[in-house]
């Protein structure tokens, strides 16, 4: 059996990397705060659990051998784990017990469930409470301070608001959809004469989506829609509509299994582009979990537009 010691790359990662990055016994003692003689004993015990020469001395300094490169090429995977394991630790330990949220429905569909999945699967201690709600009204939240983060669609004003401070993330397209074999979806281009003989599945007055639809009625000389059914939810929107002559707008259809069975209503002036991002107070520092889970949503925006 082998009895050299398997601790010695560990043991020796800095002081390996050290001599590679300076090339010179007496500068890698320095950078190292030891001496000379205690650096190069080190080496030699290193060398000896090995069995083989690491560096090569010569006028000007030190050299990795073949042994050393091999070596060294392990110290530095060995320290990019622990720098990685450290600020996992790091994270655990200023991980607040509970974080505050806000959401809007364009989140709610898919990116913000996986996104807080990813976060309590990989930080087991994490408490998230989500509260949903009109827009305005956790605005008015997050400014009194009982939400930490929001995720929502580009409120109306916000760049009037000194207090919050708005990230753009994803541009999100709503479509008017209706189940498939209603009678709209039989139509290549629909106009609003048709659309408004349907209810809809829509927020409450004071919800961004269902001000939309109203104004741009208005804004054609229709009467407003008829609301047939008011919610906040866009699950149970999509229920509705799935087993009704209802319509209502979604985030675009492309890629959400949970919208099967329904169709876009191509009906120009009634799509609407809009920006989804974040909304957070002017100066406040988020809680790791905050910043953890922001991140998380950052990188599935991203592979989104992709």
């Amino acid at each position: 059996m082998n009895s050299r010691n398997t601790l010695t790359p560990l043991k020796y990662v800095e002081i390996l990397l050290t001599l590679e990055q300076f090339g010179s016994i007496s500068r890698a003692a320095d950078a190292l705060v030891m001496t000379q003689s205690a650096l190069t004993k080190a080496l030699k015990r290193a060398e000896k659990d090995l069995g083989q020469a690491l560096f090569t001395r010569h006028a000007r300094g030190v050299v990795p051998t073949a042994a050393g490169q091999v070596a060294l090429e392990h110290a530095r995977i060995i320290k990019n784990h622990s720098v990685e394991t450290l600020n996992k630790i790091d994270e655990l330990r200023d991980f607040p017990g509970l974080l505050n949220i806000g959401a809007g429905a364009s989140f709610l569909d898919s990116i913000l469930p996986q996104a807080i999945a990813q976060v309590v699967t990989h930080y087991p201690s994490a408490e998230i409470r989500l509260r949903i709600e009109s827009v305005p009204r956790l605005l008015n939240r997050l400014r009194d301070g009982e939400l930490d983060l929001l995720f929502v669609s580009e409120p109306v004003g916000i760049a009037r608001m000194r207090d919050v401070e708005w990230t753009p993330l994803l541009n999100n397209t709503m479509d008017i959809v209706a189940r498939a074999g209603h009678p709209l979806t039989q139509m290549r281009q629909v106009k609003m004469t048709e659309i408004e003989k349907f209810g809809w599945v829509l927020g409450s007055m004071n919800d961004p989506q269902r001000q939309f639809v109203e104004s741009t009625f208005l804004a054609n000389g229709r009467i407003s829609p008829r609301v047939t059914v008011e919610t906040l939810s866009r699950g149970v929107a999509i229920r509705i509509v799935q087993q009704s002559d209802l319509l209502t707008l979604v985030p675009g259809l492309r890629s959400n299994a949970d919208y099967r069975d329904l169709v876009r209503i191509n009906c120009p002036q009634l799509r609407w582009d809009r920006i989804a991002g974040t909304a957070t107070r002017v100066g406040y520092k988020l809680p790791t979990s905050g910043r953890v889970l922001l991140n998380r949503i950052k990188q599935i925006c991203m592979d989104a537009e992709r």
